[in-house]
């Protein structure tokens, strides 16, 4: 395998058989599955300790599944949305299960894109052109799966809470563990920079891990490389309270955040049932960072907008889609679209042409433009 599966049930994680089927049971050396450590919020500038069962788990996993990496190979870490469980079954197929291992994070490529499209049962790995077999020949994904599908009846009756907002609150704990994941990464990767891919809630997951890396571990955020948001539902305000904290160090990642508009419903959906918070509390894959001018190393991208569509078919040969003709529901088509999916693998794969500098030189069409009806909000 070339690829790292982890899953994580908030702050605690667990390693999965390599399919992704889930083990409740303590850390076996023997089959290389179940409870690794839990990492509830603590100062990250503290080093795991020697034994740590992540550190063992992941150093082994690296030597035997990226022994062939080359030197200009990305390595990954894939983050998925709200709704998925990784304690469920993987199922017979990819549509079975709301498992990200089994339903996101596979190797089946013989599914037809119509399917993909109804079902988004579409392959991260493969879609970004990482292969299964070839020892990381072809780069090295970690499949981050975590928790987004907290019970419906119990976060009301037990938490007071509708489900969506105890997903958010699940999304940042899990922060805590991907932090400390990305620490063991760098490490044991030396001298590689590591990329972060990631859909819907799984921005909150990546947008709060960064801000803690920047605030606790500086030297962590110098190693991260690109990070792609796609359809992000974490708050503007939390995203700029990153955004600065990343703008202050030497060497930020460089993020490209993919929005929308044809996303809209899902949009208000997450940001008026999500927690409320001071600030900006509309979601990044809205308005993106919600800046007048470019800033940086962030670019918002809007993938619906006719401008940005015929540059990159221009420029790049590159076809894009915000989503179904007559839809406004398909809050999956960031990755179900195959046009889609071939931006993010030259950005992650092509790294000098997409480089952000270079975009913003050659002209391409970044931001979201305001239309009449949003009145200023």
């Amino acid at each position: 395998m070339s690829i790292i599966r982890l899953s994580t049930l908030k702050s605690a994680v667990h390693a999965p058989t390599e399919q992704g089927s889930f083990d409740h049971d303590a850390y076996s050396g023997r089959t290389r599955t179940g409870r690794l450590e839990e990492f509830p919020e603590t100062d990250f500038a503290t080093p795991l300790r020697a034994r740590s069962p992540l550190r063992l788990h992941l150093t082994r996993a690296v030597t035997e599944r990226a022994a062939k990496l080359p030197a200009a190979a990305p390595v990954a870490v894939l983050v998925h949305g709200f709704l998925f469980d990784p304690k469920m079954g993987l199922g017979a197929h990819p549509r079975d299960t709301d498992n990200p291992h089994g339903r996101n994070f596979h190797f089946r490529g013989d599914l037809g894109s119509a399917e993909e499209i109804r079902e988004h049962t579409t392959s991260w790995p493969l879609g970004l052109a990482f292969a299964e077999e070839d020892e990381g020949e072809s780069g090295l994904a970690v499949a981050f799966g975590w928790q987004s599908q907290p019970g419906f009846a119990s976060s009301l009756l037990r938490h007071f809470e509708n489900f969506y907002s105890r997903a958010y609150q699940y999304a940042g704990e899990t922060s805590h563990a991907l932090v400390r994941t990305l620490q063991v990464l760098a490490e044991v990767l030396p001298g590689r920079r590591i990329d972060l891919f990631c859909h819907s809630l799984g921005s909150r997951v990546v947008v709060r891990a960064l801000a803690l890396a920047a605030k606790h571990d500086p030297a962590l955020v110098g190693r991260v490389g690109r990070v792609l948001i796609l359809g992000g539902a974490e708050y503007v305000v939390e995203a700029q309270l990153m955004a600065s904290r990343l703008h202050a160090l030497p060497a930020p990642p460089t993020i490209y955040n993919i929005v929308s508009r044809e996303n809209d419903v899902l949009d208000k959906l997450g940001e008026n049932f999500g927690p409320r918070t001071f600030g900006n509390s509309q979601v990044i894959g809205h308005n993106g960072l919600d800046r007048e001018s470019a800033q940086g190393p962030w670019i918002d991208l809007q993938i619906d907008r006719r401008e940005l569509g015929t540059w990159l078919e221009k420029q790049h040969g590159v076809r894009i889609s915000g989503d179904q003709p007559d839809s406004i529901w398909d809050h999956w088509y960031y990755y179900t679209y195959p046009g889609n999916m071939d931006l993010y693998r030259r950005i992650l794969r092509d790294r000098d042409t997409w480089e952000i500098g270079k975009l913003r030189k050659a002209g391409i069409p970044e931001g979201v433009p305001r239309r009449w009806w949003d009145f200023g909000d």
